[in-house]
């Protein structure tokens, strides 16, 4: 629900008043913004997205609650977990046409289920998890100036790590951090940890950058919930 009777600067507005949301995010050539809403915005720079014009009053029956509800506490072992974490890192790489991007290395493969790189306990266990488990995930960037908004499917997660360090108590570079999300932010050459539970169905899912570019072109890889 959008109370769309006045403006941020409180004054009120009239039937047939346009209003746009724009997009504020410098993006010059696909591989990572110039300016953001996080660090400096360009005043200047406004790309219209989508255009709202004002109509008629329309009842307004909804409640804003005064405290929304408490995140689900991260369990208090979380750390125990970093060693048996699986590892995704995605890089460029030199195929070029449709396969442009890579996941540990290795192209995007339908119906395959992708293999993590070696963690800290020695292992490459495959990206498979049983239902009702909870585990650690890391994604990785593979550097190249590139920034990637990377998305997993079935449920949220909660960012624990950033670049090492933890930031279950927030990040000011990454406020969205202390939230429960499905995507995984990364900027240039950034590694994230994330505490993610599979509850729900069994069977395949995806996870894939939501640049669509990218997507499109291979950045990608597959995972499961079994039984």
């Amino acid at each position: 629900m959008v109370d769309f009777s006045r403006y941020q600067d409180g004054t009120p507005t009239t039937k047939g008043d346009v209003i746009y949301l724009t997009n504020v995010m410098k993006m010059p050539n696909g591989r990572m913004w110039t300016n953001s809403s996080r660090f400096s915005p360009d005043p200047a720079y406004k790309v219209p997205v989508l255009k709202i014009v004002i109509g008629d009053d329309a009842p307004d029956d909804s409640v804003i609650p005064t405290k929304m509800r408490d995140l689900p506490p991260l369990p208090g072992n979380w750390q125990s977990m970093l060693d048996n974490r699986l590892i995704f890192e995605v890089e460029r790489g030199s195929a070029g046409g449709e396969t442009e991007w890579l996941i540990n290395g290795k192209p995007f493969t339908p119906n395959t289920v992708s293999t993590s790189l070696k963690n800290s306990a020695g292992r490459t266990p495959l990206a498979q998890q049983k239902k009702g488990s909870f585990n650690l995930w890391e994604i990785r960037n593979g550097g190249g100036g590139w920034v990637h908004p990377f998305h997993l499917h079935m449920e949220e997660h909660r960012t624990v790590m950033r670049n090492s360090r933890d930031v279950t108590r927030g990040d000011a570079s990454h406020p969205d951090d202390v939230s429960r999300e499905d995507l995984v932010a990364l900027d240039p050459g950034e590694s994230v940890i994330i505490y993610r539970g599979f509850r729900d169905f069994v069977g395949p899912y995806v996870a894939h950058c939501h640049n669509l570019a990218h997507e499109d072109h291979a950045m990608m890889f597959g995972w499961e919930i079994t039984p």
